[in-house]
């Protein structure tokens, strides 16, 4: 493992990175394309310009995963709705679901 105690510049990371066996380069690379997606998913996503489904497709992880990051980044979800009226309807049918199910659970 390399131990990085100051900034580092791309001219002194190659020589390292071109140090490594081609295993473990393919697994930098591998990585780093990984974590470009996500960011570049979280972006769009921060933006308005995707759904939070299409983000986690394009970050290649499944939507509740991608929630799941969203949430240890501190970034909150993007919830739309088109009046007060409707987010009110749509949290009473909520509540309604809840009841009914510990209604059940208690049966």
């Amino acid at each position: 493992m390399i131990q990085i105690s100051e900034p580092i510049t791309l001219e002194k990371l190659l020589p390292l990175i071109q140090k490594l066996p081609e295993v473990e380069r393919e697994q930098l690379r591998k990585s780093l394309e990984t974590e470009s997606q996500l960011d570049a998913a979280i972006l769009l996503y921060q933006e308005g310009e995707v759904t939070l489904g299409r983000a986690a497709e394009l970050a290649g992880i499944h939507r509740f995963e991608f929630e799941e990051i969203l949430k240890a980044k501190g970034i909150s979800k993007i919830v739309e709705v088109n009046s007060d009226e409707n987010l009110e309807a749509g949290i009473a049918v909520i509540r309604e679901l809840q009841k009914s199910n510990i209604s059940t659970e208690e049966q």
